[in-house]
């Protein structure tokens, strides 16, 4: 029997030696779900940047330039390609020309973009890095995963309240905003009373999973999601369950996770198990009236 051929994803994101946020972040997830990877990094940065001084810094565009023509001499074929961190305008028009030049060669490929650029009332890329992520990314993308505030950024459609990073967020105010991207969208950080969780809005279909919050969790979890998510839609999980299943497995590690024991970061190693086993969050259907088909 010819052996069954792996999905290949390729990533272009920051590289961060010593924290799991990122590519590293992203690519163990799909590793674990039973997804080849590659990665274009943005970045090689010593730790997270949230620790201080991060060490090492930027790739150039032709560097990376430089690398992706090699790989391309490979002739391998991308089921996907994840983008995220873009430390520069010049990397994210070099993201796009890739992603267009994969779809070429494979129009079923999947293209997911965690728009990385900032959390909590600013940015943290420069406005024209993230105006560069929002013009050239986001509308060749068929997922994007941001965060509440990134989210808010990115549409300009939310009240001001949410832009500060409201406690409460009506349902209905993502929904409407959503309709302004094309892209089917999963938007992490969703308040709501006392949890905390993911909504999905994919064409006429909306969904809400939600868990207690933690007052404490390390960095890398967005990036952590956007495998997760990747790798279900690549196995053939609905957007929904691909969501769902997602969402509980960085609940799962989020609610295991040991400040001390952890040094602080996401320990996807020593919760391995949680990543493919983590038992699906119910899913709350907010488009009762449509069809439940995903």
């Amino acid at each position: 029997m010819p052996a069954k051929p792996v999905k290949t994803v390729l990533i272009i994101s920051s590289q961060t030696a010593s924290s799991a946020i990122g590519a590293g972040a992203s690519a163990y997830c799909l590793n674990a779900l039973g997804i080849e990877t590659i990665i274009l990094p943005t970045t090689l940065f010593g730790r997270h940047p949230g620790w201080g001084a991060p060490g090492g810094g930027a790739i150039s565009a032709p560097h990376i330039a430089s690398m992706w023509d090699a790989i391309a001499k490979q002739n391998i074929t991308f089921d996907a390609v994840l983008t995220g961190y873009m430390a520069s305008i010049e990397q994210t028009e070099l993201a796009r020309r890739i992603i267009n030049e994969l779809k070429a060669l494979n129009p079923d490929m999947l293209t997911l973009v965690d728009p990385v650029m900032g959390d909590k009332g600013s940015l943290y890329v420069s406005p024209d890095i993230a105006n560069a992520m929002i013009e050239q990314l986001v509308p060749i993308a068929d997922f994007i995963t941001p965060n509440m505030w990134e989210f808010s950024f990115i549409t300009k459609k939310l009240p001001q309240t949410l832009q500060k990073n409201a406690k409460d967020i009506a349902a209905k105010d993502i929904i409407t905003a959503a309709q302004t991207i094309k892209a089917s969208i999963i938007v992490t950080s969703v308040r709501s009373a006392s949890n905390i969780g993911a909504m999905l809005v994919h064409g006429a279909q909306a969904y809400l999973v939600s868990h207690a919050q933690r007052e404490i969790v390390p960095h890398g979890g967005g990036d952590a999601l956007s495998g997760l998510a990747l790798g279900h839609l690549l196995s053939g999980h609905a957007p929904k369950d691909a969501m769902a299943r997602s969402v509980a497995s960085i609940f799962e590690i989020f609610r295991a996770y040991d400040a001390k024991t952890d040094r602080g970061e996401l320990p996807l190693i020593r919760l391995n198990a949680h990543i493919a086993n983590a038992a699906p969050l119910k899913l709350q259907n907010l488009s009762p009236l449509q069809s439940d088909d995903s």
